[in-house]
């Protein structure tokens, strides 16, 4: 108490402005993360491997595969994809066999939510994604399944429910 005045008590944080400003933008980093940047983020780099899913998605399966069944991914799907046994040919350069065709899961559960490829030497790998997110379940699924360009066979697959 300095000249007989009581010092003003602080506002609390939560009613201060920029409090407030942080919480928007950190709401929408988040929200962004979450459900829609992953498409644009991606599609610079993966406009190529679209193109080629789409020209051999539409030799092996009708016209609507581009379309997303109203079924989507189910286990069922998920536990039919086989992934290739890697063999090395004689000139040094990996061959997969026994997989699971990509075009084969696209046709069954639409067009993936990102593309991307990464090449080593004369091979291409492709990583699709299909994630879906429900702010009602509170829910996020995601499906990641890596394929050899070349072949067409699925080599890995993953799944993360949360």
């Amino acid at each position: 108490m300095r000249n007989g005045k009581t010092p003003k008590p602080k506002k609390p944080i939560y009613k201060r402005i920029w409090f407030w400003i942080v919480v928007v933008i950190l709401v929408v980093i988040i929200g962004s993360a979450l459900g829609g940047g992953g498409k644009d983020k991606n599609k610079d780099s993966s406009s190529k491997s679209t193109a080629a899913s789409k020209s051999s998605s539409n030799s092996n399966a009708s016209s609507s595969s581009s379309e997303k069944p109203k079924s989507g991914w189910t286990q069922e799907i998920y536990d039919s994809i086989v992934s290739a046994t890697a063999n090395f040919n004689n000139d040094g350069t990996m061959a997969y066999s026994g997989g699971t065709p990509y075009a084969d899961i696209e046709a069954k559960v639409g067009k993936p939510t990102t593309t991307s490829e990464s090449s080593i030497g004369n091979q291409t790998l492709v990583t699709v994604n299909w994630t879906s997110v429900s702010w009602t379940k509170g829910s996020t699924e995601s499906v990641t399944v890596q394929y050899d360009k070349a072949s067409g066979q699925i080599t890995s697959k993953s799944k993360f429910n949360a």
